[in-house]
């Protein structure tokens, strides 16, 4: 029951600010000076025809009736404020006119009693469409001005200097009752437009916002689908290559166990070393999928590849690793390569030692894997699909690499990436910054 009576007050409320806006107080406003107006010009002009029939009341009676004419085309017909400019023109010459024969034959202080009213009326449908202050005060301008020469005008002609305290007095009450109303009705009028446009730059503002809440989203959205598409090609090529070679290094032991233990051994070590660097790679893929990081720093993970190399085989690994921190994919390419390499020279040169350094150079960061294999000659040499690629992904993070070998004296590769791929850290507290 609460709910309902809840949503029940809700409606109402919306439907009350429904009715209650900006533009239908400004329209009932409008209804309510034309009723007054036509109020105010029906006694003006009943008080006119009481002094007799003529040409002044005729002109009282046309100019009264325009007026009202003009009042009701420009708030049922005429929309747009380009479109009631025109009514407003004729409304000041009508109000010349009715201001002149309204108050014929009569003292000018007591027939202009009602007749600045009249101009107040006009003058507050002009506030209420004009767009801005300037073309308010405009008008007001010019209406007071002609108001204020038919006065002047009327006090010569009928020679009413002789009460002319009586008519300053009147002239002067009356300048004070339009100056009020125009500065109250345009302050009102002001801020309205000032809230209109707050609510405006507001509505713009929610609409940039929301919409920039949704590139935002679809950005993240792509980042996060080609992250993971990236990471599941790593796992595909990772775990397909190592598989493979696993399966050929296991094959080559079955066929060399008799004839050639030693060598069936060395393949049994080979496929162990590469098994192992498989679980490792997908393991790491697994994580950062997961948004997920070790916490280690590089130093202690190339470390762990190392161990995991010569533990449980016959292969000799030294190294020389300083404590350097770099951006994620640039340590993703570093710990990629050193696998690598070290599955390259046991599979490929039937290494079984070898020498890894990680050296902070400043301005660039050098890695070096030498090994004891079989070597090559560079001359005849061709970079397969993994060093093709390491060469691509070095070019890429802006470093080079170099792979140098001689038939017998093993296989080395030299890496250098630049020196803008590492991470700052705080000299106090040793985090990254």
């Amino acid at each position: 029951m609460d709910d309902k009576k809840g949503t029940g007050t809700g409606d109402k409320l919306k439907i009350l600010k429904k009715y209650i806006s900006e533009k239908n107080i400004i329209q009932g406003l409008r209804y309510i000076i034309l009723a007054l107006l036509v109020f105010l010009c029906g006694v003006i002009a009943v008080a006119s025809f009481e002094r007799g029939a003529g040409l002044p009341v005729i002109l009282t009676l046309a100019s009264a009736a325009a007026l009202v004419f003009s009042m009701v085309m420009k708030i049922f017909v005429m929309r747009t404020f380009l479109r009631k400019i025109a009514w407003y023109v004729i409304d000041s010459l009508l109000l010349l006119v009715f201001t002149v024969f309204s108050s014929w034959g009569i003292s000018l202080v007591f027939g202009s009693s009602y007749i600045f009213l009249v101009y107040m009326l006009v003058l507050s449908e002009y506030y209420l469409s004009a767009p801005s202050l300037r073309d308010c005060a405009i008008m007001f301008a010019v209406n007071l001005a002609a108001y204020t020469v038919v006065y002047i005008i009327n006090a010569v002609v009928r020679n009413e200097f002789g009460s002319a305290f009586l008519i300053s007095s009147q002239y002067f009450l009356v300048l004070i009752v339009l100056v009020l109303h125009f500065i109250m009705f345009n302050f009102a009028m002001t801020v309205s437009r000032k809230n209109k446009q707050i609510e405006e730059n507001l509505r713009e503002l929610e609409e940039s916002r929301n919409e920039l809440l949704r590139a935002y989203e679809k950005v993240e959205e792509a980042t996060v689908i080609e992250e993971r598409n990236r990471i599941a090609k790593e796992i595909h090529d990772t775990a397909g290559h190592s598989l493979t070679t696993v399966i050929m290094q296991t094959e080559a032991a079955r066929l060399a166990m008799e004839k050639d233990p030693a060598r069936a051994r060395h393949c049994i070590d080979a496929a162990n070393l590469q098994a192992k660097n498989c679980l490792e790679e997908l393991r790491l893929s697994v994580h950062l999928l997961s948004g997920r990081r070790e916490n280690v720093t590089l130093k202690e993970y190339l470390e762990g590849i190392l161990d995991e190399t010569a533990e449980g085989t016959s292969f000799t690994v030294r190294s020389k690793i300083d404590d350097v921190e770099m951006k994620d994919e640039a340590e993703r390419f570093i710990s990629n390569t050193l696998r690598e390499g070290i599955s390259n020279g046991i599979r490929h040169g039937g290494s079984t030692a070898f020498f890894f350094e990680l050296k902070d150079m400043g301005n660039y960061v050098e890695l070096l894997l030498s090994d004891n294999g079989a070597g090559a000659d560079m001359s005849k040499f061709k970079e397969g699909f993994g060093l093709s690629g390491m060469r691509a992904k070095a070019e890429a993070l802006g470093g080079m690499i170099n792979f140098s070998s001689e038939p017998g004296e093993g296989f080395e590769i030299r890496l250098s990436l630049p020196g803008s791929l590492k991470i700052a850290k705080n000299p106090q507290q040793g985090d990254k910054i």
